[in-house]
């Protein structure tokens, strides 16, 4: 998956506040499930966000897929990399809008 690294210039984060934006980066993925096309072959669907920085104020997005259902393999891979980049539009949109408040 390609890497995508961009500086927004905000800085340290309180546990508080990563905690919001894992909180609010899962509800929109929720919804993106909801909305997805592959929504109706998915039995069931879990994503366990997590959000983690380091010394040097880099964030680091995790997502822990548990999604079953009637999709090949294929599917599967192409539902998780949307899944995947979703996440980081959300959080990247979730972070700027914290910095222009």
């Amino acid at each position: 998956m390609d890497l995508d690294i961009t500086d927004i210039g905000l800085k340290s984060l309180s546990n508080d506040e990563l905690e919001e934006i894992v909180t609010i980066v899962d509800n929109k993925l929720e919804l993106f499930l909801q909305n997805h096309k592959y929504w109706k072959l998915l039995t069931d669907f879990g994503v366990i966000v997590s959000l983690s920085q380091d010394s040097d104020n880099v964030l680091t997005l995790i997502l822990d897929f548990d999604i079953s259902g009637g999709l090949s393999s294929l599917h599967l891979d192409e539902l998780q990399q949307e899944v995947y980049e979703y996440s980081q539009e959300a959080l990247k949109e979730e972070l700027l809008c914290r910095k222009n408040s």
